[in-house]
């Protein structure tokens, strides 16, 4: 990639590094493979999760477990890719063009995870999901709805933000940087979905992976602020 890194916080001269029809392709893979792995579970279920959970079925909650964090984490990775783009830190490591492709590539994969997430959930018989329940956001009354919920919304926002990427030309800067701003939303829906729906949020290791990456993407987001303020502030 030869684009150069000059005006506007280091994105108005960046072209997306991954085509459109290959973004859509990854989330469109994501849905149909998990469609075809509650096909497929359903017959390996009772021994699967026997050995999975012991007496009680979950496997398909694990499941969705795994994906949620996996999911989380690569959203993470994405803002703190973004943020160290913005803050001038990716000149230093690991450089600007590298640092736009794994802010795009993360996001995008997160995405995929995060359908996974959802969508594995239909074959949980204990919450028993239906698809609406999991499609609107708030009605999923079988478990948490307000928490769950978020999540919901989070990832329905998540769509103008990642794809507004291809249509920055078209929007026109001030108005794409609006859009992307949204990701700062996304990303704290995101954690309250998952801080107060998960199911091991209890646990040490999960709540000092929510305390790390919560407190780096609020570092360097101030940062990003005091630097925006110091660029700013008149000569004397």
């Amino acid at each position: 990639m030869t684009n150069k890194i000059s005006n506007h916080d280091d994105f108005d001269s960046i072209e997306p590094t991954i085509p459109l029809s290959m973004a859509l392709l990854l989330l469109l893979g994501a849905a149909l493979g998990t469609v075809i792995a509650l096909m497929l579970l359903g017959a390996w279920l009772p021994g699967l999760s026997q050995s999975l959970s012991g007496s009680t079925p979950q496997a398909y909650w694990d499941l969705a477990r795994v994906g949620g964090i996996v999911a989380y984490l690569l959203l993470w990775l994405s803002m703190m890719f973004g943020l160290i783009l913005t803050n001038k830190v990716a000149r230093v490591w690991p450089g600007g063009p590298t640092a736009m492709e794994l802010h795009q590539f993360t996001a995008l994969l997160g995405f995929a995870f995060a359908i996974f997430h959802g969508l594995i959930l239909l074959g949980d018989r204990y919450i028993n999901y239906s698809l609406l329940q999991l499609a609107i956001p708030f009605a999923s009354i079988n478990y948490h709805p307000v928490w769950v919920g978020m999540g919901q919304i989070a990832l329905y926002a998540l769509i103008p933000v990642t794809f507004s990427f291809y249509l920055r030309k078209r929007l026109g800067y001030t108005l794409w940087r609006s859009i992307h701003y949204g990701s700062f939303v996304v990303y704290s829906l995101v954690t309250i979905h998952g801080l107060l729906a998960g199911s091991d949020t209890t646990n040490p290791l999960m709540l000092a992976i929510y305390a790390l990456t919560g407190l780096s993407v609020y570092f360097f987001t101030l940062y990003r602020i005091f630097s925006m303020r110091r660029a700013a502030a008149p000569a004397p």
